[in-house]
């Protein structure tokens, strides 16, 4: 058979409640080694979707940016989340003192505010966040890049 390459996926939520269920169908198909780009200005949902994608991994504690930290594993749940955020990071060389790679293959890292670093290889999903037309609807597009990720979005996001 063919492999059928999904450019994008574009999903519009209305809710919180909507943003964190699409994170938990999420959280069901990730593995160790899973690296997730978050794209998106303050306030569009990165963060509310990484916490319930922490809650579908079965993480206990609560999970916040770590914003000031800037990395933080989190090793309660089946997978351990490495959670990065580069808000405060003002170049590649900023970034790649942060040491977050070293965790790369031993969790599911999720990186908020990927754009401040330009040099991230595949595979890798990226996950972008805008505002939609109204106070609570968000727009989430979802891009597979590399890997079987194409396959394993399909089967989440049909």
């Amino acid at each position: 058979a063919e492999r059928q390459i999904i450019k994008m996926i574009e999903i519009k939520v209305n809710s919180t409640e909507e943003t964190a269920a699409v994170a938990q169908k999420l959280a069901a198909i990730l593995k160790i080694g899973d690296i997730l780009l978050f794209y998106g200005v303050i306030g569009a949902g990165k963060t509310t979707f990484i916490q319930a994608m922490a809650k579908g991994l079965g993480v206990k504690e609560l999970v916040t940016s770590p914003t000031f930290v800037i990395h933080r594993l989190h090793t309660s749940g089946r997978i351990p989340l490495s959670h990065v955020d580069l808000y405060r990071m003002a170049s590649d060389p900023d970034v790649e003192t942060v040491g977050f790679e070293e965790y790369y293959d031993t969790a599911v890292t999720c990186i908020e505010w990927s754009e401040r670093y330009s040099a991230f290889e595949p595979p890798y999903l990226e996950l972008r966040f805008e505002y939609g037309e109204n106070e609570t609807e968000r727009k989430i597009t979802v891009i597979p890049n590399g890997d079987d990720w194409d396959e394993r979005i399909k089967e989440v996001f049909n």
